[in-house]
């Protein structure tokens, strides 16, 4: 998501009609046509259809289908919604301050926050909500959880809850606070001098956790050289990447611009505070996860040759949305233009204004991908994200790995082992062992597991368009061999994954432990991005070498 906010241009406070009136007069035609058409049959539906229907909603609906033929990220927001938004730009809001996840239809405390009402109140990983304010939240859903817990600051909830390892429910009462989000999720001191900071998204805060960060680490003048994760960052707020960047950037530095139909929505971007450290080897790990703001920092920095870029290609999101007001206090999110990095490159991987004949957006192929250079003259492509300076492999999760987390298998499991082990007094205390892998594996045989699917679903489909077109008999023996290769098989997929498992449950484990912190210190273990970016920044000289290449 990337989010220009309100107050950056005056035209972005104009009403909508204001704002409709620089178009031309044949574009103003067709909206007022095409309002008529709209006003029509919402009113011939709402009077003459058969049943009552809840007009709001289907008209919610529709203009976002309607918005939806231009991009996914252009929405109207209406005002039941904009809290939920706002929580999403500022990482600020009042409830009680815990984490969440679900598993068979029953929400757990995933994780309840440092300092949080929740964790004031007892609240603990793995305890299962069952009711909140005497209503039954089971089955229930993770909004419809959160959406009872937030309320003003100050005020009471009640939730009875069944604690992790007890037999009978049991009755808290939490004093909702304000709530804010620390976007730092991890941060920590590799090799005595190595600073690792995970940026978990982009907030109006999102700079200034950075900034405090960085100052914890260095508060006894040891780092010489930072990592900054941004793998799994969907961006955010746009303002606070570029303050982000101004810490590493001298001030003045021009690391992004737009370009948009409009005069307004073309503009430059410079850094504007006094960086922190200009010096400092830098490295930024990406991966497909790492959008928008995130693409941003990466890619500003990649072109300036601040920092060697490590991992994956990223998701390649190089459009820019800015919130307009409705009536009745909704938000229209439109996408008003594309932003550049400093070497000129665009890296919107998909063109959502030339579409397919049946209406699917393509990747721009790399053969038609344009060359732009770094500030010291290395070659750079645009067109489909942020490729990064030195791809790992290993990065991807399997399919497996990711519907055992999805499920909450592995959170469930990692409940399990927690009540059986001894207290850890350090990370190298959380293991995991042969026989508790084998249990693991009874454990998702007894919950009937399915994950891997998707191949089957396509061969399906394959199958049915060859009999239609009549190649059912010769190629009934080819079906069959591949059904047979395509179906999973739980000993042979978990043994082929093992690695990967075994990492989240132990950082599942570590999380009840040393919290949040511990999860990621564990997964960082053996995770192949963060050695790469280690081995670089362990050896000035190939970390040089790559930013001279």
């Amino acid at each position: 998501m990337k989010l220009k906010i309100i107050s950056i241009a005056t035209w972005l406070t104009m009403p909508l009609c204001l704002f409709a009136q620089t178009r031309n007069n044949k574009t103003q035609m067709e909206v007022i046509r095409a309002q008529s058409i709209f006003t029509a049959a919402l009113t011939g539906a709402s009077t003459y259809y058969v049943d009552t229907f809840d007009i709001q909603k289907v008209s919610t609906e529709s203009i976002n289908a309607m918005l939806g033929q231009l991009d996914p990220y252009t929405v109207y927001i209406p005002e039941d919604d904009t809290k939920d938004f706002q929580v999403l730009t500022t990482g600020e809001y009042a409830g009680v301050g815990a984490y969440i996840q679900l598993v068979d239809s029953i929400v757990y405390v995933q994780y309840p926050m440092p300092g949080s009402p929740a964790e004031r109140a007892g609240l603990r990983m793995g305890d299962a909500f069952l009711e909140i304010d005497g209503v039954s939240v089971v089955p229930g859903t993770p909004s419809t959880v959160s959406s009872k817990l937030k309320g003003p600051a100050g005020t009471n909830v009640k939730v009875k809850v069944k604690k992790l390892g007890k037999s009978e429910p049991e009755e808290i009462e939490i004093t909702r606070g304000s709530v804010v989000v620390d976007q730092v999720v991890s941060r920590g001191l590799y090799q005595d001098s190595i600073g690792y900071i995970r940026l978990n998204s982009f907030t109006t805060k999102s700079a200034e956790d950075v900034r405090r960060a960085y100052s914890e680490l260095n508060k006894e003048g040891k780092m010489k050289a930072l990592i900054l994760d941004l793998r799994g960052n969907v961006g955010g707020v746009m303002g606070d990447a570029i303050e982000l960047l101004s810490m590493f950037v001298p001030k003045g530095t021009k690391v992004l611009y737009t370009k948009g139909r409009l005069p307004q929505t073309s503009q430059e971007y410079f850094t504007e505070q006094k960086p922190i450290d200009l010096k400092i080897p830098l490295v930024v790990m990406i991966n497909g996860g790492s959008a928008s703001a995130s693409e941003i920092v990466a890619g500003a920095l990649q072109d300036l040759d601040r920092a060697v870029v490590v991992g994956t290609k990223s998701f390649g999101k190089g459009l820019v949305q800015t919130t307009l007001p409705t009536p009745y206090d909704g938000i229209l999110k439109v996408t008003t233009s594309r932003y550049y990095i400093p070497s000129g490159r665009c890296i919107q991987q998909l063109d959502y204004s030339h579409r397919n004949p049946d209406g699917s957006v393509a990747s721009v192929p790399d053969s038609l991908t344009n060359v732009f250079h770094t500030a010291g003259g290395r070659e750079v492509r645009d067109g489909g994200g942020i490729r990064p300076d030195v791809e790992i492999k290993g990065e991807i999760m399997d399919a497996i790995t990711i519907d055992l987390n999805n499920q909450g298998l592995i959170f469930q499991f990692a409940n399990q082992l927690f009540l059986e082990h001894s207290q850890a007094k350090n990370l190298t205390d959380v293991t995991i062992t042969d026989e508790e892998i084998a249990r693991f594996v009874t454990y998702l045989k007894s919950k009937d597991f399915e994950y891997g699917q998707m191949s089957l679903e396509v061969l399906k489909s394959v199958e049915q368009v060859a009999k239609f077109e009549g190649y059912e008999e010769g190629s009934k023996e080819a079906f069959v061999a591949l059904r047979k290769a395509l179906t999973p098989s739980l000993e042979r997929d978990f043994a082929k994954s093992r690695d990967q498992i075994v990492r989240l449950l132990r950082g599942s484990l570590a999380q009840h432990y040393f919290g949040q912190e511990g999860q990621f210190a564990v997964t960082l273990q053996d995770d192949p991005t963060m050695q790469g970016a280690l081995n670089i920044l362990s050896s000035p000289k190939r970390y040089q070498e790559i930013l001279k290449k």
